[in-house]
């Protein structure tokens, strides 16, 4: 069995879990979540910070298996994305909220921002679980909300999470993802000089 393991390779020491989170492709297709956990990836979520605490997010939870699950692998994930993300556990849906507890719009950058910070908690809570977590923005959003009934978020992305499973076993497309090397811009791109 080949599980491909790919820590970052960073200028300075960051945690491990920051440093070996990164996004498969290949999960075990018999690997199956209990509630608990699917709970404690709420939980998780539930606690990230939230500008003025107003938390403008939301998740829907479908496990392999189930109806919803197997309507989004049948016909909502574009391109790519069809061909693996079905043999995970469980898919999460990441909604952002339109209004505020007032009924007033919510400003779509910051319902966004809010939404991240939330789905970046709940995928390191994976990670801290030994699981492994893939963003998908490679999905039918309008026909996800009809299916899930939503009018009023907008739906961010859909994670998959699961067991990461053998990448000896899958396509050679496949393959080659699963063992390209992890590359970031160097330190120098992205900050900002302000001297």
């Amino acid at each position: 069995m080949t599980k491909i393991q790919k820590a970052a390779d960073t200028s300075v020491p960051i945690s491990e879990l920051l440093a070996n989170r990164w996004s498969p492709r290949v999960y075990d297709p018999t690997h199956v979540m209990t509630q608990q956990q699917v709970t404690r990836l709420a939980e998780a979520a539930r606690w990230a910070a939230s500008g003025n605490n107003a938390q403008p997010w939301r998740f829907a939870f479908t496990l392999r298996g189930e109806e919803l699950f197997e309507k989004i692998s049948a016909g909502m994930l574009s391109g790519f994305n069809a061909s693996w993300a079905p043999q995970a556990s469980l898919y999460v849906l990441a909604f952002a909220n339109k209004f505020k507890a007032d009924g007033s719009e919510l400003d779509r950058h910051a319902a966004y921002f809010n939404n991240a910070l939330a789905t970046s908690q709940l995928v390191f809570e994976a990670e801290a679980m030994g699981l492994k977590a893939h963003y998908m923005g490679g999905v039918l959003h309008d026909e996800i909300l009809r299916s899930v009934g939503v009018e009023d978020a907008w739906l961010t992305c859909v994670i998959t999470i699961g067991a990461q499973g053998d990448a000896s076993n899958v396509s050679e497309e496949l393959q080659q993802r699963e063992a390209a090397p992890r590359e970031r811009k160097p330190l120098d791109q992205i900050l900002i000089s302000h001297s």
